[in-house]
């Protein structure tokens, strides 16, 4: 699955949030959207559901514009786990995942089962969604977009509210899982180390794209944040970024 995002702009009131975003992910890959609060992050990737409407420009999947397809047809083929982990109704897990089965046509029972298994929440199927902490529900959440069997899932923040090992867990899940992600993340350290290509965006504008290794230099880092860092490659060749306190 392909998300190619087309000169998208958008306004609220007479305020430009986007002004002619242009991004596409790569099929099979993790493709990651970084920069700081306000950049327009989050109301991009809205924009591909219809939570926020674009002024203009287009999105793409797999060759087919959006505005051709039905909500339904896009939930077929893009999961979505947004930031929020809040949850008014008092459903059970299972229940919570079950809705994942008005867009697919296949075995619903199997595949909220293997969501569950996989996401390794299945002893927490049949307690309500309104006892669990933000980061139990956020594995619930994506357990949700995992059963609806789409070949891509876009994620806004999926690390809040996981302690580390959560954290770790969802991208070596995501990173297997072979399917198109698009994720936007506040954590270098996790974009570089699980990302194949980054997005940086600010003021509404992509400003650099590459990846991790290129893109995240001290330079860089320190002209989007404006905080100053070291950047290194450890014995193992990950690359670890660490921020100095005091230098804001």
């Amino acid at each position: 699955m392909r998300i190619s995002f087309q000169n998208i702009s958008v306004r609220l009131g007479r305020r430009k949030i986007l002004d002619g975003v242009n991004l596409e992910t790569v099929p099979g890959q993790i493709t990651g959207i970084v920069g700081p609060n306000g950049s327009g992050k989050s109301t991009l990737i809205k924009t591909l559901f219809g939570i926020v409407p674009k002024r203009s420009g287009d999105i793409i999947l797999d060759g087919i514009p959006l505005s051709s397809l039905t909500r339904k047809q896009v939930a077929s083929q893009v999961g979505y786990v947004g930031q929020d982990a809040a949850c008014v109704f008092d459903f059970s897990v299972r229940e919570v995942v079950e809705m994942a089965l008005y867009h697919q046509n296949g075995d619903g029972r199997r595949a909220v089962d293997r969501a569950l298994a996989d996401l390794k929440i299945a002893d927490l199927a049949q307690n309500s969604i309104l006892t669990l902490s933000g980061g139990e529900r956020k594995m619930v959440f994506l357990a949700r977009a995992v059963a609806q069997g789409a070949n891509a899932i876009v994620l806004d923040e999926p690390t809040n509210h996981l302690d580390i090992h959560h954290q770790l867990f969802i991208l070596d899940y995501l990173k297997r899982s072979g399917k198109t992600i698009l994720i936007v993340l506040h954590d270098l350290n996790i974009a570089a180390m699980y990302c194949d290509w980054l997005y940086a965006m600010k003021d509404g504008r992509i400003v650099d794209q590459g990846a991790p290794r290129n893109l995240l230099t001290p330079d860089f880092i320190q002209d989007i944040y404006n905080v100053d860092v070291g950047v290194m490659t450890d014995e193992a060749g990950a690359l670890r970024i660490h921020f100095q306190p005091g230098k804001i």
